[in-house]
């Protein structure tokens, strides 16, 4: 062989590679070009679904401070009912402690006097009763002297 046939054969090696090479490489741009089209479509969606997204954050957020102020109003609003449960709760306690303090005075007081040995209330209790008694059967004689003879109790 001669170096014409080298050279020519050389030549059509090297042509040969460089088609294979511009085949591999239109592929590879074809392919490429598809994928960006794909790439461009998801951005333009995902963009499309950020900016609905950013309007349905702005309501959400929007509702949230709303719903906040409304629940800060209303905790204000109810301040007042429980300062007015813990005075009461203040009163009833107060009130309790002194019910307390009457009442253990009181039955300090019923204590000392039953334990004295005269008991000179018991004394006056009982007259008293005595005193009682004798005026409702002295009213009760007077009542039947002022009654007619002929008149009976029943009425009859």
């Amino acid at each position: 062989m001669d170096e014409r046939a080298i050279y020519a054969a050389s030549a059509l090696v090297a042509a040969l590679s460089f088609a294979a090479l511009c085949v591999y490489l239109i592929r590879t741009l074809v392919s490429a070009r598809q994928t960006m089209e794909s790439l461009k479509t998801t951005v333009e969606e995902a963009g499309a679904t950020v900016e609905s997204l950013r309007g349905n954050v702005r309501e959400l957020t929007a509702n949230v401070n709303e719903i906040s102020i409304n629940v800060k109003q209303k905790l204000h609003a109810a301040d007042a009912l429980f300062q007015a449960a813990k005075e009461a709760g203040a009163t009833l306690q107060e009130t309790t402690r002194a019910a307390k303090e009457v009442t253990g005075t009181l039955s300090k007081a019923v204590r000392e006097q039953a334990s004295k040995p005269d008991k000179p209330w018991v004394a006056w209790v009982t007259a008293g009763v005595k005193v009682a008694t004798a005026i409702r059967q002295a009213m009760k004689a007077k009542a039947a002297e002022q009654r007619p003879p002929h008149a009976n109790r029943s009425g009859i």
